[in-house]
């Protein structure tokens, strides 16, 4: 049993025979999460009773490995946005289009950006990207908290075992800050506003952000479009000044409530507020800029460690349709006929949704039914992918029953202008981990020097 073994194996056994994590117990730590705002769809987020642990080793090879992606991603969207026909190539209504050709101050598309990983014992497989407006940061702190007050804790540090938490929102401010600086050209203190719909389920993430925002020195607020306004050449939310927009609001959203939005478009627009991220981000918020990466023409102009980093971890990905492409193995094929035949290894995804949302996985589906998806994913923007191998964990379950249970593993980290800053960890039952389809989610602690 290897050390970061043998750690899980403590950690379960003493949490599992305490007897303060009795069901009382597990109820009283679901309830502090309702208290403090870690919840999601009236749900405590955390469902287990250990965090993600990863060794320093590890960490660093995590963070080598996201920052060459993140030099490809940068490349490939660059040259994409300074091409000719680059908004003609991106397939996008007139709207759409509007949005994306505003020029947002500054030339980084991706300020924050999430790659959802899997892991296994021998590989690390990237294999979507959340370019618009990834969520779960603030609620990956707060969940710290509550491990870090677990006798368990303070017993391993007593014995010398080096444990700490992974803090995320202090690398996500730094992000919008730094962005500003880029955008403004000084270092003045911006008022910021997260913007999004009240109504949404993620408006506690929101408070939680604002509130760690305020305490760090910077007023914050928390703003739906509707309480925007732009007058006298600023954007205000109701009476506050703004400078600087954090964007949670969905490209999809703006395009579908222009009216709603027209204060915020308004200001973007006229350079009177920075935007992050900005609308250009959501043209590389699409399954397909997988395809693109790992397409042989791409990779042949990255770098020889950029283009290893690609090939080594992000699964062969093409856009669904007619007509000759390479597989896997660089072999010339016809996708369609290749991927009618292939079901038990590949992955059918809608370009442009998320959270799960019209996601095939042939190894589910018999023949017809896979045929079924291919003919649907021919008739919108599709991708089709090769299958991960998947990892679960075994993880003690917060209910009071002394059980455990074994999760598939989904460990996305996050990336800040470029640079890994901790992770969001989901947990799952079955093949897709996702919070907003009734996964759990824990915090990431690192064990080493």
């Amino acid at each position: 049993m290897n050390e970061l073994a043998a750690l899980k194996h403590r950690w379960d056994e003493e949490v599992l025979g305490d007897p303060s994590l009795d069901a009382d117990g597990c109820a009283a730590l679901r309830e502090w999460q309702y208290e403090r705002r870690a919840a999601f769809g009236g749900r405590a987020l955390c469902q287990v009773l250990r965090p993600n642990f990863i060794t320093v080793q590890h960490l660093g090879h995590f963070s080598r490995v996201c920052r060459l992606l993140a030099s490809s991603l940068r490349k490939l969207t660059g040259g994409q946005v300074k091409g000719p026909h680059w908004i003609e190539d991106a397939e996008l209504s007139a709207a759409a289009a509007r949005l994306i050709k505003i020029d947002p101050g500054f030339d980084r598309l991706g300020v924050t950006v999430r790659l959802d990983a899997f892991e296994t014992s021998s590989s690390l497989s990237f294999i979507e990207l959340n370019a618009e407006a990834p969520a779960g940061i603030a609620y990956h702190d707060v969940l710290s908290e509550m491990f870090e007050g677990l006798d368990v804790v303070q017993r391993l540090r007593a014995d010398g075992v080096r444990l700490r938490p992974q803090r995320v929102v202090g690398f996500l401010l730094q992000a919008l800050l730094t962005t500003w600086k880029d955008w403004a050209g000084h270092r003045g203190k911006p008022r910021i506003a997260i913007v999004d719909w009240r109504e949404n389920p993620t408006m506690n993430e929101f408070v939680l952000l604002a509130d760690a925002f305020s305490r760090r020195g910077y007023k914050t607020v928390v703003a739906d479009p509707r309480d925007l306004s732009f007058r006298h050449g600023r954007l205000w939310a109701g009476n506050k000044p703004i400078d600087l927009v954090y964007r949670r609001l969905l490209f999809a959203d703006c395009l579908a409530r222009p009216e709603e939005v027209a204060p915020l478009v308004e200001a973007v627009t006229q350079r009177a507020v920075c935007m992050v991220n900005p609308f250009r981000a959501a043209m590389f918020h699409r399954k397909r800029i997988w395809a693109d990466i790992t397409a042989p023409e791409f990779l042949s102009g990255l770098l020889p460690e950029e283009e290893e980093a690609v090939r080594s971890h992000i699964p062969w990905t093409r856009r669904l349709r007619d007509g000759k492409s390479t597989g896997p193995e660089g072999e010339p094929i016809d996708l369609v006929a290749w991927v009618r035949g292939q079901r038990s290894r590949l992955v059918i995804k809608p370009d442009h949704q998320y959270g799960g949302q019209g996601v095939r996985l042939g190894w589910q589906e018999d023949e017809k039914s896979w045929d079924d998806a291919l003919q649907e994913g021919l008739g919108r923007a599709s991708v089709v992918q090769l299958a991960v191998p998947l990892s679960y964990q075994r993880f003690p379950l917060l209910d009071g029953s002394g059980r455990s249970a074994d999760f598939l593993v989904d460990q996305a980290p996050y990336l800040f202008r470029g640079k890994m800053g901790g992770f969001l960890t989901r947990l799952s039952s079955g093949p897709l981990a996702n919070v907003t389809a009734g996964g759990s989610m824990v915090p990431t602690f690192v064990v080493g020097p």
